[in-house]
């Protein structure tokens, strides 16, 4: 069996703040692209078969620093 992944986009400047960004694209933190480039490590090595992203900006640049 196999298993199944779920990550949260990276921090934006309202999640920093607290607000819900909903639809609006925003773009990751310094600090966002920092925790998500720390995900690569962890998936490393694991092969994954799909890999299933919003269109929205930080959750693309998320998946691409995770990679």
């Amino acid at each position: 069996m196999g298993e199944l992944r779920m990550i949260r986009h990276g921090e934006t400047e309202w999640s920093r703040t607290g607000q819900h960004g909903g639809r609006t694209d925003l773009a990751l933190t310094d600090a966002g692209v920092a925790a998500a480039e720390a995900l690569a490590p962890k998936l490393a090595g694991r092969d994954l078969v799909a890999v299933f992203s919003s269109p929205l900006s930080r959750a693309l640049r998320t998946a691409e620093c995770a990679r």
